[in-house]
């Protein structure tokens, strides 16, 4: 059709649609923009009184891994109570943001701290673990200098760990015969 002939509806509606489909293409994801909506769905933290930390969820990718992980301070007679509750929520949200980590939730008892963390399937665990508890370790024995005292290690956390797979938290029993283990190990009992 040359351009001085009248196109009839039809033909002209047709010619929209093709044109519309030449250039209707998936839209393109821009990874170095953050996505607006996922930062509205980030977790807030809502602490309650006995120590433990709710996180509001958001959906997870069906890839990645989740696990309890539980640590317990190197002497017995350290117990996470007081002003170490309020910080420790606060360390673990930033060293998870950190290194790309999603806090799920924490529990903070005075003979353990547990938190349970989802991460790509790439992560180690065992890594997850040593930048965890480096990281807490430094900053407990540089703000409460009553622990350093006793511990001359600059590990705030006993020798090992306690981690499950999966987004349910360690059962008590479980608990209880991580901190047994551990203690007899270290020839405390």
């Amino acid at each position: 059709m040359n351009s001085f002939e009248s196109a009839s509806p039809e033909t002209e509606q047709r010619q929209r649609e093709q044109k519309e489909s030449q250039f209707n293409t998936a839209p393109r994801v821009n990874n170095t923009v953050p996505d607006t909506k996922r930062e509205e769905e980030r977790p807030s933290t809502n602490q309650k009184s006995d120590g433990d930390v709710e996180l509001d969820a958001f959906p997870q990718d069906p890839y990645d891994l989740s696990y309890a992980c539980l640590l317990i301070p190197r002497f017995s007679d350290h117990y996470l109570t007081g002003d170490i509750t309020l910080s420790l929520p606060v360390w673990m949200k930033e060293i998870c943001v950190s290194y790309g980590w999603r806090l799920e939730s924490v529990v903070i008892r005075p003979g353990y701290l547990q938190w349970v963390i989802t991460v790509p399937p790439a992560a180690n665990p065992a890594h997850i673990l040593r930048i965890t508890r480096q990281h807490t370790s430094l900053k407990i024995l540089s703000e409460f200098p009553r622990y350093k005292q006793q511990n001359l290690s600059g590990d705030f956390w006993a020798p090992g760990y306690s981690i499950i797979s999966g987004k349910q938290a360690q059962s008590p029993e479980a608990i209880s015969s991580f901190i047994q283990l551990t203690r007899k190990q270290q020839g405390i009992y």
